[in-house]
């Protein structure tokens, strides 16, 4: 009997823990919709090495009424940040340039780190004329 007890009170414990970290989820979702989002990053030292940048979708957005680029991703360690983000287009191509940068000399995690990135260089116009982007040799529709 006791251990009905027991095993109740555990699951009660369970269950508001889980609502509680739930709530504070949505709340913090709330806040930012995109997550893991970065901002470019200027070096801090002269001597940098490129960082390496994987490319996991490009979607369209709206973002404060304006159409826009989401870039998102991994890098591949902890201690690699985005420099840059440039486009070019030819012919009927639109084309993105990541540039990351990190210390060679920094201890970093050896693990992906997610990232997102709201690219607001092209106008409304220009970025309705593409159904699809190319980074590095790979294609990604919008």
């Amino acid at each position: 009997m006791m251990n009905h007890y027991l095993f109740l009170f555990i699951s009660v414990l369970i269950m508001c823990s889980c609502a509680s970290s739930n709530k504070k989820n949505q709340q913090s979702g709330a806040k930012s919709s995109y997550p893991n989002l970065v901002k470019l990053e200027k070096p801090k030292k002269s001597a940098v090495k490129k960082g390496k940048v994987y490319i996991d979708s490009v979607k369209k957005v709206t973002k404060d009424s304006q159409k826009a680029l989401l870039i998102s991703g991994n890098f591949a360690d902890g201690c690699t940040h985005l420099k840059s983000v440039t486009h070019r287009t030819k012919d009927d191509s639109l084309m993105l340039e990541l540039s990351t940068w990190r210390d060679p000399e920094a201890m970093c995690t050896q693990a992906l780190t997610p990232f997102s990135f709201i690219y607001e260089e092209l106008s409304d116009t220009k970025l309705s004329n593409y159904s699809q982007v190319s980074i590095k040799d790979k294609t990604y529709s919008l």
